[in-house]
């Protein structure tokens, strides 16, 4: 088990699956939902990414990973998530969250220590 710094932020993923009815909005209407969508979240761009999954596995369209210092800020962005304009589109199929673990190197320089 990796030791953990004072301060190592929590993970959170959500496994994203998109409607039919998403899809059935075509380019232009995607985009006149994801505009809004991302100014929505614009409070926590800094904790957002995602993972779009091109349709290898058929559970998800997209991985969304939310970094923060608390599990309070990861509720508030996966509520803003979820809330949002595209909110209606997305079934959020599973979720984790964790602590992110620091670097192997650092780990095993404080062992050797």
């Amino acid at each position: 088990m990796h030791p953990l710094d004072d301060k190592n932020p929590y993970i959170a993923m959500m496994f994203l699956k998109m409607s039919k009815e998403y899809w059935g909005l075509g380019r232009d209407g995607i985009r006149k939902i994801s505009v809004p969508h991302a100014k929505e979240l614009t409070p926590y761009s800094e904790m957002l990414t995602h993972v779009v999954c091109s349709s290898f596995d058929a559970r998800y369209d997209q991985v969304t990973v939310i970094r923060a210092d608390s599990l309070e800020k990861i509720h508030e962005a996966a509520t803003a998530f979820k809330l949002g304009a595209k909110a209606q589109y997305i079934d959020v199929v599973d979720s984790i969250v964790g602590i992110q673990a620091p670097p192997r190197g650092r780990a095993a320089a404080a062992k050797a220590s």
